[in-house]
């Protein structure tokens, strides 16, 4: 079912429509708004295009942060996983 929702971003509305049941729209909508206002916060006074620019970096850097974060627990979780295989294996008695 598609979810719409409502993100307030720099003076502006924008209706936004998705269907991906996986992501809450609503927390993505909070995220950025949270975002924008922490943003606008730090820099009062500066053009909304400057400002429009400044939330996309600081989205994409968290993005990147997390996509690292990410691939490193992905890694440490396949370490770990052949270090249980090799256990398995030595308590078998058989070659991996």
């Amino acid at each position: 079912m598609a979810q719409i929702v409502r993100l307030k971003l720099l003076g502006n509305i924008y209706e936004l429509k998705g269907d991906d049941p996986d992501v809450d729209l609503q927390e993505v909508v909070a995220y950025i708004e949270g975002k924008a206002k922490k943003i606008e916060a730090e820099h009062p006074g500066l053009p909304p295009a400057r400002l429009m620019v400044l939330i996309v970096m600081s989205l994409g850097r968290d993005m990147i942060m997390e996509r690292n974060r990410y691939n490193l627990l992905a890694d440490d979780l396949q370490k770990q996983g052949i270090k249980l295989m090799e256990k398995i294996n030595s308590v078998l008695g058989e070659k991996f």
